[in-house]
């Protein structure tokens, strides 16, 4: 009788609800923090791994970075935080 072992990995495939919880971290400890410094610290923190780390097809970044631009392209946390620039830009956290 053969026995097969399967080993199980928790591989993370990150929300867009959960980065935003985190970025809104590091932007409030780092204000006018610009995209990429927010990408690394936040990858820094959330440390990705499988489908995350995906590369996107025709472009030179991964799945997880994307997810953090994506807090801007679709507005998820604008009632948060401003930017300022439109390359590499900086964040704020809104004034309360």
């Amino acid at each position: 009788m053969k026995i097969i072992l399967q080993e199980v990995y928790d591989m993370s495939n990150y929300r867009e609800d959960q980065i935003a919880d985190v970025a809104m971290g590091v932007i409030a400890d780092n204000p006018g923090i610009r995209t990429s410094g927010l990408i690394a610290e936040v990858r820094r923190i959330m440390g990705p791994d499988g489908e995350d780390l995906e590369i996107l097809e025709g472009r030179n970044d991964d799945k997880f970075s994307q997810k953090v631009r994506n807090l801007k392209s679709h507005d998820s946390i604008a009632d948060r935080v401003r930017t300022v620039g439109e390359r590499n830009r900086q964040w704020f956290l809104r004034d309360e």
